[in-house]
């Protein structure tokens, strides 16, 4: 059989080494700490994260044990979000490619693998309970991807939630009470939100940066918008006779459509139009101040609560959307434009993983004495930096 070339070699090396590094620093593990718990020392554990020699079978598996990821997942350099992928098992949950970030290719790939071992212990864990797996409320609805299409699937989400267009204070508390899976945990910088789909249980996971806890109504935004992009998907997956929006209709990318979507949910349209119409406000007469103290209402920031007046034409002024990030209110007797500009959040922080937490607690009272199984979930969520405070 025809032996690697050396080259070809040192490339393994160096990208096998990079992902073990990047999945270790994720899990905030150190390299001494890691190098003990396999049984190596730290000089040549630094030698296979550098990429200057390839671990033995032997010493990669300990490593994946460890970690808590799969072997395949240090070596496998295919796209894990290629739509040419091979398929995955419905067993396993698929995460979807993430959108609207900064964050580095390597940063996102390590954070895919964390991401797929913590919902393989969310899954174990709802085993061990005899949990529902399904969602409490359909996940594929048929749409138009257009502006139109979001705001109809957005209402149509909001009635099955049973909340119409009620301005709700806890979302959270509603999604999880629909059985969606939402995880707060410590991701790499720029990565802010994951999600999943789970063909085989018809339900969600929704993934968000716990290092966002100032920014919670950031957090709230970007769970709503990964909930748009599972409605995507699913029409990817079921849709396919489904009617095409017509022709003069623009027709959205999936960024777009989510972003819709979460601000026409979080914003119902006959909610804001009331919030205005009781206080008597015009356009003209609209302050800073008093766009403070509406957007509050709604649990969102001051940036998409007056893109969402822009939307429905209640800005003062006619420059619709000359860019996405600038809006203009009043300010006294002059206009203001305003670039993310932001006072501060308003929203209290989000209570995190509390129907995680409920499912540790109810999986420890029915295993009794034997906890084995219900620690080894705790562990690996743990060394994945899940908040189980919640």
């Amino acid at each position: 059989m025809a032996r690697s070339s050396p080259a070809a070699e040192r490339e393994l090396a160096v990208r096998v080494g990079a992902r073990i590094r990047q999945v270790r620093m994720i899990q905030h593990i150190s390299q001494s700490k890691l190098a003990k718990d396999i049984g190596i020392c730290a000089g040549p554990l630094g030698w296979i994260e550098s990429g200057k020699h390839l671990a033995s079978g032997r010493v990669l598996y300990r490593i994946a044990k460890q970690l808590n990821v799969r072997i395949d997942d240090l070596f496998d350099d295919d796209n894990a979000w290629e739509s040419s992928a091979p398929a995955i098992s419905d067993a396993v949950p698929v995460l979807l490619p993430p959108l609207d970030t900064e964050a580095d290719a390597g940063a996102l790939k390590a954070a895919h693998v964390v991401c797929q071992s913590v919902a393989e212990q969310v899954l174990a864990l709802e085993d061990l309970c005899g949990a529902v797996k399904m969602a409490g409320i359909p996940l594929y609805l048929p749409f138009t991807p257009t502006e139109a299409g979001a705001e109809h699937l957005a209402a149509r989400v909001r009635q099955n939630l049973g909340i119409g267009s009620a301005v709700v204070c806890d979302y959270l508390e509603l999604f999880e009470s629909a059985g969606l899976r939402i995880v707060f945990m410590e991701m790499p910088a720029d990565c802010e939100t994951f999600c999943g789909y789970d063909r085989l249980n018809r339900n969600a996971f929704f993934f968000i940066n716990s290092l966002l806890n100032k920014q919670p109504e950031r957090q709230m935004f970007r769970l709503v918008f990964e909930l748009g992009r599972i409605y995507w998907h699913t029409r990817t997956l079921y849709g396919a006779a489904e009617a095409q929006a017509a022709a003069d209709e623009p027709v959205l990318d999936e960024a777009q459509f989510a972003r819709r979507f979460a601000s026409c949910f979080l914003m119902p349209a006959s909610a804001v139009l009331t919030s205005v119409a009781q206080l008597g406000l015009t356009p003209k007469t609209r302050t800073w101040d008093i766009l403070l103290r509406l957007k509050k209402r709604y649990g969102v920031s001051a940036h998409c609560f007056a893109l969402r007046l822009q939307d429905l034409k209640l800005s003062w002024g006619d420059m619709p959307k000359q860019s996405p990030r600038r809006y203009l209110i009043k300010v006294g007797n002059g206009p203001f434009h305003a670039e993310n500009a932001e006072p501060g959040g308003n929203r209290p922080q989000l209570a995190m993983n509390g129907r995680l937490g409920d499912l540790l607690l109810q999986a420890e009272q029915k295993a009794g004495k034997d906890q084995k199984a219900i620690n080894a979930v705790k562990r690996v969520l743990r060394q994945n930096a899940v908040k189980l405070e919640g």
